[in-house]
């Protein structure tokens, strides 16, 4: 069963990284690559503060 959860987060990443891949040559293609690392930039940014309050929420919890 953790061999199938594997093989599903694989293809998940490769399908989210192909679609950004596609963006990106999008982007590119109009001239709007700036645009888009800023933008890219930004949701990192917003998906690691989500990933430190769950972090921090687990370590405030575990004590």
């Amino acid at each position: 069963m953790d061999a199938v959860r594997g093989s599903m987060w694989t293809m998940i990443g490769a399908a989210a990284a192909g679609y950004l891949l596609l963006l990106a040559r999008s982007a590119w293609k109009q001239g709007e690559m700036r645009q888009f690392l800023r933008s890219l930039a930004i949701v990192l940014a917003l998906c690691a503060l989500v990933a430190g309050a769950v972090l921090a929420a687990m370590l405030l919890d575990s004590r």
